[in-house]
């Protein structure tokens, strides 16, 4: 009874291999046909054509989601398809993705002739016209009422192959519709480049500078001129170079990323070990960029593949940690949005991967989902940019605010001072006098100064009403000829605190870079 049922089961097994759909081509949306597919590993790589149409059916393996997904093995594959189409009716093949090395396309004409034609990012000739986002082949040779056509495909990345059949009006509606889109997404993105170009210029903040590479990077060359093809609009010398070299502008763009983030979080600060994971990254991110460029696609793009998934996980976990678990964003609520960034990016890191690793079938979404993705991540983050940046300006100008008030506060005690002093007659002293004061370091030399040399100070605030008490006592000294190193020495500061010191007189009394200082004070000492 067991053998009865498992020839039984072959029967129908082989029933159902030999038994092919065949697609009906007016009746096709723009959709993927992955299914409809049947597929076949030319594990030699060098299987001719005549060899593979005597395949017997069985030989073919039925295709498990819409978009054929090849790996990253480096494999030659061959696609069947068996289509059915009305008299005058022309069909059209259309491979909606261009990061394809090689693709050939096989099938008998009408006479009975084998009809080949060469394509692929590495098999596009100069003068080929080429728009990007895929591949489309007129069909109209083919044998009918039913046809079968073999696609052989290979390419040392991912393998990803979402295949339509239609007639062209069909085709003509669906590219208009799907490039209106790509025009919307692009349009935003640069929208989100020209904010952090102003920002940059207005700030000089590096922040927006490493995002500015993370969206030129990862959108622009990686999503736009790999993915899509749009590469082959600039030249097919760089877009051949992009493809080749994909993983090094994927890396690179990782490794600002990184930076950006880290620096935005303030890692090493609030957390160290994770800031630490973080550097352990950028070394692996820039293996994967210096293996990038020996072109060694089958090695990196796993590894590719495998660090997008972790680091797009640990931004997620560390803006949460940050902002949300730490209340970074208590003083300035839009810096949550950086949190909401990376949601997105991480879903759709992780369904990825999974795809890509066949471990869920990948679907004819997921292109697309990336994009939107990568949109909604960059208004987000740009979001949260400009949060942190309110933040910044709320503490500076609060602390403004605080040191107006005390400025002003020691004008009064000063205005005071003044108009309470009693005028006693006091013993003029001499500078030779004074400057004894000031080497033995007297707690009484400013109060004498500022009797001997009231002027000197009544001049000195008018100008600067912000001036301290130990930038005042640093004008008394240079008033008595002190340099720097006696400056130092009488006040037992550095030399470099006293330059710094000196350097801000300068700004609040306005003093040319160019003039001498100790010379300006005693000029001001004469006509005072």
């Amino acid at each position: 009874m067991r053998a009865i049922f498992i020839i039984v089961a072959c029967f129908m097994v082989s029933g159902l291999c030999v038994a092919q759909p065949v697609i009906k081509v007016e009746g096709q949306n723009f959709i993927n046909l992955g299914q409809s597919a049947y597929f076949w590993r030319d594990s030699t790589g060098k299987t001719s054509f005549e060899t593979v149409e005597k395949l017997s059916p069985a030989e073919f393996a039925p295709g498990k989601s819409p978009v054929f997904n090849g790996g990253t093995s480096g494999h030659a594959w061959w696609m069947k398809l068996r289509f059915s189409r009305k008299p005058g009716t022309i069909p059209y093949l259309f491979i909606d993705y261009a990061s394809i090395d090689s693709l050939c396309l096989f099938y008998r004409d009408t006479l009975g002739n084998v009809q080949h034609v060469h394509s692929g990012m590495l098999g596009l000739k100069q003068n080929d016209a080429v728009l990007g986002t895929g591949y489309i082949f007129p069909l109209q040779h083919t044998q009918a009422p039913v046809s079968e056509i073999y696609i052989r495909m290979q390419t040392m990345n991912t393998l990803l192959v979402p295949l339509k059949l239609i007639t062209e009006p069909v085709l003509n509606r669906a590219l208009t519709k799907e490039y209106s889109a790509q025009l919307i997404y692009m349009g935003i993105a640069v929208m989100i480049l020209i904010f952090h170009l102003f920002m940059f210029v207005m700030t000089r903040s590096k922040l927006f500078a490493l995002y500015m590479a993370r969206v030129i990077l990862l959108f622009f060359i990686t999503m736009v001129c790999y993915l899509q093809g749009y590469g082959l609009m600039l030249s097919l010398p760089i877009a051949r170079f992009i493809f080749l070299h994909a993983h090094f502008f994927i890396a690179l763009g990782y490794i600002c990323t990184i930076l950006f983030n880290s620096y935005f979080l303030k890692l090493k600060r609030q957390l160290p070990l994770l800031h630490k994971i973080f550097k352990t990254l950028n070394i692996a991110w820039g293996l994967i960029l210096v293996c990038s460029l020996w072109d060694a696609r089958s090695i990196t793009n796993a590894l590719t593949q495998l660090l997008f998934l972790i680091t797009s996980l640990l931004f997620l976990f560390s803006s949460i940690k940050v902002i949300v678990i730490r209340g970074y964003a208590k003083t300035a609520p839009f810096i949550s949005f950086y949190v909401l960034g990376w949601i997105p990016v991480a879903l759709v890191s992780i369904y990825l991967v999974l795809s890509l690793m066949a471990i869920i079938p990948f679907q004819s979404y997921a292109f697309n989902l990336l994009t939107f993705a990568a949109i909604i991540e960059g208004i987000l983050i740009s979001l949260g940019l400009f949060g942190q940046r309110l933040r910044l300006l709320s503490r500076h100008n609060a602390h403004f605010r605080r040191q107006r008030i005390l400025l002003q506060e020691q004008m009064e005690g000063y205005k005071k001072q003044l108009d309470e002093k009693v005028v006693a007659p006091t013993i003029p002293l001499s500078l030779k006098e004074l400057t004894n004061l000031a080497q033995t370091r007297d707690p009484s030399f400013m109060e004498r100064f500022r009797e001997n040399e009231t002027g000197f100070i009544k001049e000195l605030l008018q100008l600067s009403p912000q001036l301290l008490p130990a930038e005042l006592e640093l004008c008394a000294y240079m008033r008595l000829n002190f340099d720097t190193k006696e400056i130092a020495r009488a006040c037992r500061l550095s030399v470099r605190a006293v330059e710094s010191r000196k350097y801000r007189v300068r700004k609040k009394l306005g003093i040319d870079a160019e003039a001498n200082l100790q010379t300006w004070m005693l000029d001001l000492a004469r006509t005072s």
